[in-house]
C-alpha cells in the first residue's frame, strides 16, 4: 500500500511539472495556459495524449517529437523527475513537518504549502530560463500568504506576534536587497529577486528564512564557481539566483524540522 500511494504521489508530481513547463512557456508567448491543447514548440503540432505522459513519453520517443522528429530540450525530462521527487519527499516527510494539534489546520497545512512548492518550482524554472520573476506571481502569492494568516489568527493556530515577525523580516530582507540593487546598480540583484525575498521571509518568517537564503547563497556561489572554473560563464556573467532561492524555500518546507533540529543542536548543545 505504501509503494503504491508513493508511486501515485511521484506520478502526481510529474504530472504538475509537465502543467507548469507548459505553463512557463505559454506565459511567456503569452498564450492560454489552462484551456489551449499542447503543441509541440518547433513544428507547433498538437499533441495527443500519448505524447503528454511525463517522463514516459520522452523516453519512449527518445526525447524527439513524434511529428517533426526534431529534439525536444530535456530540461522537460528533468524538470518532470525533479517535480516527481520533490512531491514524494515532501508528503514521506509530512508526518514530522505538519502538527496534528489543530486536525482541522493539517490540512490546510498540506493543501497551502504544497501549492507553495508549486509556486516556487514554477518562479524558479521560469528565472532559469528567462532570467525574469513575475510580480503577479509573487503579487498575489503574498496575497495568498496573509490570507492564510488571517485563516490561522481566526482559528487560533498563531498569534499576531507570528504574523508581525513575518511581516517585519520580509521588509527588512526586501530593503537590503534594494541596497544591494543600488550600490550595484543592478549587477549583483535584480528588482524580481528582491521581492522573492519579501515573499519569502513573509512565508517563512525570521530565523528560518535566513536559514534558506545561507543556502541559496552558498549552492548560488558554488554553481557559479563551477561554471566559471568550467568556462560556461566568465567572471562578470549573470546567473539566475531565483532557482537557488526558490529550492532552498523548497527544501526547508520539506526538512524543517531536521534543519531546526540540527541549527538548535550546533548553537544550543
Amino acid at each position: 500500500m505504501y509503494l503504491i500511494f508513493d508511486v501515485y504521489v511521484f506520478v502526481l508530481g510529474a504530472v504538475v511539472g509537465s502543467f507548469l513547463n507548459a505553463t512557463v512557456y505559454r506565459v511567456k508567448e503569452k498564450k492560454d495556459f489552462i484551456f489551449a491543447r499542447s503543441e509541440c514548440v518547433k513544428c507547433h503540432h498538437k499533441l495527443s495524449p500519448l505524447d503528454l505522459v511525463p517522463v514516459l513519453s520522452y523516453i519512449f520517443l527518445r526525447g524527439k517529437c513524434r511529428y517533426c522528429k526534431e529534439k525536444i530540450s530535456p530540461l522537460y525530462l528533468i524538470f518532470e523527475l525533479i517535480s516527481g521527487v520533490v512531491f514524494l519527499l515532501y508528503f514521506i516527510f509530512l508526518n514530522v513537518n505538519v502538527s496534528i494539534k489543530y486536525p482541522i489546520f493539517f490540512y490546510i497545512n498540506i493543501i497551502f504549502y504544497l501549492i507553495f512548492i508549486c509556486i516556487f518550482l514554477y518562479i524558479g524554472l521560469y528565472d532559469f530560463l528567462y532570467y525574469e520573476i513575475s510580480d503577479k506571481v509573487v503579487l498575489y502569492s503574498s496575497i495568498l500568504v496573509i490570507i492564510y494568516f488571517l485563516i490561522s489568527l481566526y482559528l487560533g493556530y498563531i498569534n499576531l506576534d507570528l504574523i508581525f515577525n513575518h511581516i517585519v523580516i520580509a521588509i527588512i530582507l526586501s530593503a537590503i536587497f534594494l541596497f544591494i540593487i543600488l550600490i550595484t546598480k543592478g549587477s549583483g540583484m535584480g528588482g524580481g529577486d528582491m521581492k522573492l525575498v519579501f515573499l519569502m521571509g513573509l512565508l517563512l518568517g525570521y530565523p528560518a528564512v535566513l536559514y534558506v537564503l545561507f543556502f541559496a547563497f552558498l549552492t548560488g556561489s558554488l554553481f557559479g564557481i563551477i561554471l566559471i572554473l568550467n568556462k560556461s560563464k566568465k567572471l562578470n556573467s549573470s546567473i539566475p539566483f531565483a532557482p537557488f532561492l526558490s529550492s532552498s524555500t523548497i527544501l526547508y518546507i520539506i526538512f524543517s524540522v531536521y534543519v531546526l533540529n540540527f541549527v538548535s543542536y550546533i548553537f544550543l548543545r
